[in-house]
Order: structure tokens, then sequence, then C-alpha cells
């Protein structure tokens, strides 16, 4: 009886560690071309309203590695767009859900870097299936920048779109 006791112990200890872990998350902290970790937003009036896109999608479990392929893709060519400010990037260390957050100085600017063929391609061929995207934007002063994440899941929550027509530009 002690032996079966210790086991379910040991099993309930188990199931704990990983109810804990699920929540964790990994990820790019916040960084661009605009972006100062120390100083904030490059802008030399920090009450200049920026422009900030948040997704989240879930991805799909046998298409792990198209999905890694086509961040590195995009985040390379991200960093290269005119207008934007940062970026930052969180996906769960033991799950499928992945959150974006991006600054610009213009809505034009995003949609240009949305449109873009390897953003086009990951929203494509990245193992996200479109149905789980949901997406939040809003205008707010560069000082805020970089929003924390539970700001930004608010905002997916209370303004999300379920379709994902911005992401594929179509």
């Amino acid at each position: 009886m002690e032996y079966f006791l210790r086991e379910i112990s040991a099993v309930a200890v188990l199931f704990s560690t990983i109810a804990i872990l699920s929540g964790c998350h990994i990820g790019y902290p916040f960084q661009g071309p605009g972006y100062d970790p120390e100083n904030g937003a490059r802008m030399t009036d920090k009450e200049t309203q920026v422009f900030v896109a948040i997704t989240h999608g879930v991805v799909n479990k046998n298409q792990k590695t198209a999905f890694s392929d086509n961040l590195k893709t995009v985040l390379a060519s991200l960093s290269n767009s005119p207008g934007l400010i940062g970026y930052s990037v969180r996906k769960q260390l033991f799950g499928n859900e992945v959150w974006t957050m991006s600054a610009w100085t213009t809505e034009e600017a995003l949609y240009n870097f949305i449109t873009s063929a390897a953003h086009r391609n990951a929203a494509e061929h990245g193992g996200i299936s479109p149905e789980t995207v949901r997406s939040a934007y809003l205008w707010t002063s560069a000082k805020k920048l970089p929003l924390s994440w539970k700001e930004a899941q608010h905002h997916l929550k209370s303004q999300a779109s379920q379709s994902c027509n911005e992401c594929t530009g179509k």
C-alpha cells in the first residue's frame, strides 16, 4: 500500500509540474531598429503615436519545423522593413500557441510588411491555420513601448478578429 501511495504521489507531482510549465513562455524580447532597450523608442517626441499590431495563432503540431523555418525568414526580412520601430515574439514552451507584437510609424508601413513576399509565404505555408489567428491593432504613444504581454493579450481579447485576411494580404 505504501508503494502505491508513493506512486500516486509521484504522478501527482509530475502532473502538477506539467501544468505549471505549460504556462511558461519563451521568445524574443522587444527589439528593432527604432527601439533602444535602455531608452525606449528612438523618437525625438516620446508622445508620438505609433501603430501596434498584435497577433496570436496556434502552430499545427505536425508543422513546427515549417513554422520555425518561416519565422527565421520573416524576422530576417522584418528588421529591414521601412517604418518598423520594434517587434517581439512569444511562444508557449510546452504548447503550440504563438504571439507577435510589432510597432510601426504608420499603418501603411505595417501593411507593406504584411504584403511582403516573406510574410505572405509564412502566412500561407508557416504551419499556422488561418482560422486560429486573432489580431488586434492600436495607436499608442511611443513612450509606452513595449506593451506588456498582459496588455497585449487584453487587446487581443477585446478586439480580436477571427480572420487572417490581413496576414495574407488577400
